[in-house]
């Protein structure tokens, strides 16, 4: 009996050793699971994208005009722009709106937008040089700022995100082919789509939706500094983001790459992505 029962044990231990040495099946990586390693391997060139950063406001009348311009310029290039939507004096602006505002120069009616922060050029209305400016000149300013030909971006961002609960962690991956010796920062952004407005003024259907809305800045305000004088990679952090109260099938990271100018004219936004939080985007 004594043998028998020592045989069970022996037979019992190995059989847990074999298990626990077993390779598990559900481990293989899906499609997007790209390591770090493989984000530092920094393509020669990216898709040149552009951030419209519309300023609006559930009081203001053409707002919802506005926003059907932003609509028509996302459909005629629908991988190349990316839309924010920062409000101004209802329940959805954040408390970054002044610093934005006094960033690039002032915001001198609504809707207005600035596209990649850089001023305006070829405008219809005498707005050559502003740097935020009305929706007539929106789409000409963004066709030039993007090359529809191909990829001729030197600098690009790669997203990794994952959601736990209603916690967010953010992996930004940037990598760039040219050195860059201005102010250079990382600015992210949290944006929620399908937003019903509690009360849009010259909304033309009820319930009014809101797009692309500004809710949270990661970062500060203007970017947190990086460092792109060497080297051709680097990557940041950002982990046990609150969402509370957002919807989170709704929620997307946009992340972009901005130099911070000596003079509001003299700003830049070099590129820019767009990711579903849960999901990772690699460089395009």
């Amino acid at each position: 009996m004594k043998k028998l029962l020592q045989f069970s044990w022996v037979l019992l231990l190995t059989i847990s050793v074999f298990s626990a040495c077993k390779k598990d099946s559900t481990s293989t990586p899906t499609e997007n699971n790209t390591n770090n390693t493989g984000y530092a391997n920094v393509p020669e060139s990216f898709t040149k994208k552009v951030l419209l950063e519309e300023y609006t406001g559930e009081w203001c009348v053409n707002c919802p005009d506005g926003a059907l311009y932003i609509k028509n310029i996302m459909t005629k290039y629908p991988t190349q722009v990316i839309s924010a939507g920062v409000h101004q004096g209802d329940w959805l602006e954040l408390p970054q709106l002044k610093l934005l505002s006094t960033h690039l120069g002032g915001i001198g009616g609504y809707p207005r937008a600035s596209i990649n922060r850089v001023p305006a050029a070829n405008t219809t209305n005498g707005q050559d040089g502003m740097v935020v400016y009305s929706r007539g000149n929106w789409e000409s300013n963004v066709a030039r700022l993007i090359d529809v030909s191909g990829k001729t971006g030197k600098y690009g961002l790669a997203l990794e995100t994952k959601l736990t609960g209603d916690k967010l962690d953010i992996t930004a991956h940037c990598g760039f082919k040219t050195n860059e010796s201005r102010d250079t920062r990382l600015t992210i952004y949290i944006l929620e789509d399908d937003i019903t407005a509690i009360n849009q003024i010259g909304a033309t259907t009820t319930p009014y939706v809101h797009k692309h809305t500004l809710r949270k800045v990661v970062t500060a305000g203007t970017g947190d500094a990086i460092d792109m004088k060497t080297g051709n990679y680097l990557k940041k952090e950002f982990t046990g983001i609150s969402l509370t109260g957002y919807k989170l099938e709704n929620i997307h990271v946009v992340a972009f790459i901005n130099v911070v100018g000596t003079s509001t004219n003299t700003h830049e936004v070099l590129n820019v992505q767009d990711v579903k939080a849960g999901e990772n985007k690699n460089y395009d």
